[in-house]
């Protein structure tokens, strides 16, 4: 059906709707009045009682206000007057109209007091121009490599006041206090000895949950539909660039200075990355996915484009493309949250034929294919499609370590195993009425935690590039505790924390192709910095300790995060 005949449908509808609720209005006003002045009385009142949304609509006093009019303590009231210009008595009928109309201008009332609520309380976050070059003094500087010494009485100069062709934020000056010198310009900031990092990098996480486990986790799929319906209104969207932005913030304040959604509903995240990009919010670094691509009813279908064949697959790249999104995320396998059977989850689910076309359409694009995968088999046929990066993974069998390492298929000729054990430590350890998931999606938990776990052994006793992310938005999952996936890495290999942190940072830059200008403390990098009260060497908690965070040169002297209540303490699995 063409585009044209599409609209004439739907006005033609709205048509029809709008002549039987007339008549049905109609046959109401003879019954209760029995005259043809009732009747063109009540069709008029319809349209004259609009005005009752005076004065219930104004925001912050309406509602107290129309109280005091239904009282009649201002001499008059909206109803009555309505009535007397309508030439219509009382009845039940106007009485309805009137409560109606005054019940959804209160519920608009409540929206706009949000939306300046929301406003008010997020001017704070509105981005401004640093006022100041930085001098960061007195600290101790770990600066995101594998093997470099600890910088001891370091200082660090940002310059965030530049010429017209300059871009402020970088890092212009790194070392001792013996080999710095500071100019009069910049302001020193003098952190008595504290550690300061990289910010952290998340490369796996989505933005629309904060990880509270709720009993969305185990609604039906038609009820879940419903729910996106819901979101992909006008309204809907607000909504979830509110939850985005407030989740963001969380993770920026808690030492997350970039992120990687690996896809998150309608575009919303895109809307929320342009925002951050243009100066008009301060917030962590984002690269998005836009909307994942999956199979029919396969894992994540209700928020991504379903693609059932080549063509569709093709399209559903083209259209992520047009979107300007930063990487492709596809679902090639079932997944734990949508499985409803044990064992579903890590099953293969596109074909390698149609993994292929994704990679190849956006390999053409420039851009670098990550895919849902649980299984060993779901990594075989991954690989031989050529995905740059395999999300969660499962057990790595021997034979499939050289195509890991060398594969002419994927973007740069490697793939990236991110074993996110985060993900499913919360729902595969806690009882599931504490997680709130279904008893199907318990046990498969359990299944998919394990494969991460040996995948992330595999992956760091051959030297495979690994990608640290946690998956934040899942159950247990929290969008502040990205610093933990580091202490589970050292629980799980003999890795040190020194790898850990370069894992976390300068590693996922150069995974996710931002190592350029972030990820490790470097001349000519933007200033993305956490610091810590202790040294992170020694005990990797203190990353969950941080006292400021710095974002392109803007400084959080105080950065807040915004805790989840009452949660059970997670007590990793043995493997």
């Amino acid at each position: 059906m063409s585009e044209n005949n599409k609209n004439s449908e739907f006005k033609l509808t709205c048509l029809l709707s709008m002549l039987i609720f007339i008549i049905f209005i109609a046959l109401l006003a003879w019954i209760t009045y029995g005259t043809y002045e009732g009747i063109f009385g009540t069709l008029a009142y319809l349209i004259v009682g609009i005005l009752n949304f005076y004065p219930w609509i104004i925001p912050f006093v309406g509602i107290p206000l129309g109280i005091l009019d239904v009282l009649g303590i201002f001499g008059f009231k909206m109803y009555n007057l309505t009535l007397n210009i309508s030439h219509l008595n009382s009845s039940w009928l106007p009485a309805i109209w009137f409560w109606f109309v005054s019940i959804i201008a209160s519920l608009i009332n409540i929206f706009l007091m949000y939306l300046i609520i929301s406003w008010l309380s997020g001017s704070k976050n509105k981005k401004k121009e640093p006022k100041t070059n930085l001098a960061i003094v007195n600290c101790n500087i770990i600066d995101g490599n594998k093997d470099s010494k600890i910088i001891s009485k370091g200082v660090i100069l940002i310059k965030n006041l530049t010429e017209k062709e300059e871009i402020p934020g970088k890092i212009v000056g790194i070392g001792t206090e013996n080999e710095i010198q500071i100019p009069n310009d910049y302001k020193e900031i003098d952190l008595k000895g504290a550690y300061v990092l990289p910010g952290l990098i998340n490369s796996h996480c989505h933005l629309i949950g904060s990880g509270k486990p709720t009993k969305l986790m185990k609604l039906s799929d038609k009820s879940m539909k419903r729910i996106f319906k819901f979101l992909a209104t006008p309204f809907g969207k607000i909504i979830l660039f509110k939850l985005m932005k407030k989740n963001v913030l969380n993770a920026l304040n808690s030492g997350v200075t970039t992120m990687r959604s690996m896809s998150d509903p309608l575009y919303v995240d895109l809307k929320l990355r342009d925002k951050i990009n243009k100066g008009k919010i301060i917030g962590p670094r984002l690269l998005c996915a836009g909307k994942g691509i999956c199979i029919t009813r396969g894992h994540g279908w209700v928020n991504a484009f379903v693609a059932d064949s080549i063509p569709e697959i093709r399209k559903a790249v083209r259209q992520n493309l047009r979107m300007k999104v930063d990487h492709i995320k596809i679902l090639s396998t079932g997944g734990v949250m949508d499985a409803r059977k044990v064992g579903e989850a890590g099953r293969p689910q596109m074909t390698t034929e149609e993994i292929e076309t994704a990679c190849f359409e956006a390999h053409r694009g420039g851009l670098l294919v990550a895919t849902h995968c649980e299984s060993t088999e779901g990594i075989r046929e991954v690989l031989k499609g050529g995905v740059d990066s395999i999300e969660h993974a499962a057990e790595i069998t021997d034979d499939l370590v050289p195509l890991i390492r060398n594969n002419s298929k994927t973007l740069r000729g490697y793939t990236v195993i991110a074993p996110t054990i985060s993900a499913g430590m919360g729902m595969a350890v806690l009882p599931k009425e504490e997680t709130k998931i279904t008893k199907e999606s318990f046990e498969n938990a359990k299944l998919i935690e394990k494969g991460m776990i040996l995948a992330l052994q595999k992956a760091y006793k051959e030297n495979l590039r690994i990608s640290c992310g946690t998956d934040a938005s899942v159950p247990y999952s929290l969008q502040y505790e990205f610093w933990k996936e580091l202490k589970y890495y050292l629980k799980y290999t003999e890795m040190t924390p020194q790898e850990a942190i370069y894992y976390a940072t300068k590693g996922n830059a150069e995974n996710i192709g931002i190592d350029e200008f972030t990820g490790s403390i470097e001349n000519g990098k933007f200033a993305d910095l956490i610091v810590v009260p202790g040294n992170p060497l020694e005990e990797i908690d203190y990353l969950g300790q941080v006292i400021k965070v710095i974002i392109q040169g803007h400084l959080i002297k105080n950065p807040k995060v915004k805790k989840i209540k009452k949660l059970k303490e997670i007590i990793p699995i043995e493997v």
